[in-house]
């Protein structure tokens, strides 16, 4: 199949018929902001790899990739609307491929409300599959939450487990997927298809100064919140709670907690909130479903960094957190 074949048959359909992507049949989308809104716009790119495994099943890679940005846009409490789809090839893709790619997508649109928009699907010879999504969302005008809103005394709130991803990765680079059986299968899936915090765009526009979702290690979107925000911050590790799994690895060795509080991709939340609003926050956190943690605070100390721990962590490593270079 030509390029212009692949598009009307894979991926019209993740328009969902909506008239502002023209069939993808148009140099580009045009969209509409009701009156009171603001756009919420975000990109990500994932490259065979480094985001996700060499020869990974098309249908994880269309769900990270569209999840990955859906976390960016609760991040900002901004509920999702649409996205745009660029696809780099290293050959011409195979039409299974391709089923199973757009298959994945057209079930995510379902899932989230959102729909294709545009994009653009090319080939670099030689190289690796690389996927670029730009995400966008709709939300209340001067409501969207942003890393430069914490405030000085406001707690640090993490809505849930961390190090669940780093543990999954650290299993599948050793090759070891199958061989603990479910024991560790949770921590694989979270790190293969994450779950982006979708649906707390209320609860953050009433509760939330600043957020970012967690996808370069607790440690590291701390700090990216508290400099945005001209602030410092102080961190009790010991206030984290892991998952069942990743207690049952530290316990035998699989992995350490520092690595744990450092690995990216979990995709949970780091909120700032005020002291005021903290208890209100955390009832509606865990209405939601969600297992909500009070890690520490943000504080006016010349962006220091300062953090607590037990000995478990070793404080010179956990500082460290993805980087690409």
């Amino acid at each position: 199949m030509d390029e212009f074949s692949v598009i009307e048959k894979y991926f019209v359909p993740l328009t969902m018929g909506r008239a502002e992507a023209a069939g993808l049949k148009d140099d580009g989308a045009v969209l509409s902001v009701p009156d009171g809104f603001e756009l919420a716009v975000t990109s990500d790119t994932l490259g065979e790899g480094v985001h996700f495994m060499v020869g990974e099943s098309p249908d994880v890679i269309a769900r990270k990739s569209l999840r990955v940005n859906l976390s960016d846009l609760a991040s900002m409490a901004a509920k999702p609307l649409c996205y745009q789809l660029n696809i780099s090839f290293p050959e011409a893709p195979e039409e299974a491929w391709l089923e199973v790619f757009s298959r994945a997508l057209l079930e995510e649109n379902e899932r989230y409300g959102v729909f294709c928009s545009g994009g653009d699907t090319t080939c670099i010879k030689g190289g690796y599959l690389s996927i670029s999504v730009t995400a966008m969302g709709l939300v209340p005008q001067g409501k969207a939450t942003r890393r430069c809103g914490a405030r000085d005394g406001d707690a640090i709130v993490l809505t849930g487990s961390v190090g669940d991803a780093a543990l999954g990765l650290k299993l599948l680079l050793a090759g070891r997927e199958k061989e603990g059986g479910s024991l560790y299968k949770g921590a694989i899936a979270r790190y293969r298809v994450p779950e982006p915090r979708v649906g707390l765009e209320g609860i953050m526009q009433s509760y939330v100064n600043g957020a970012v979702d967690i996808s370069d290690g607790l440690i590291a979107d701390c700090m990216h919140v508290a400099h945005a925000s001209g602030l410092g911050a102080e961190i009790d590790l010991g206030a984290v709670k892991f998952s069942n799994f990743v207690q049952i690895a530290i316990e035998n060795g699989e992995i350490e907690a520092q690595e744990a509080v450092s690995g990216g991709d979990d995709y949970e939340l780091i909120m700032a909130v005020s002291k005021e609003n903290l208890s209100n926050l955390i009832f509606e956190l865990k209405k939601s479903k969600l297992k909500p943690m009070v890690i520490g605070t943000f504080v006016d100390n010349g962006l220091k960094m300062s953090v607590i721990g037990d000995d478990m962590y070793r404080i010179d490593e956990i500082t460290k957190g993805w980087k690409h270079f």
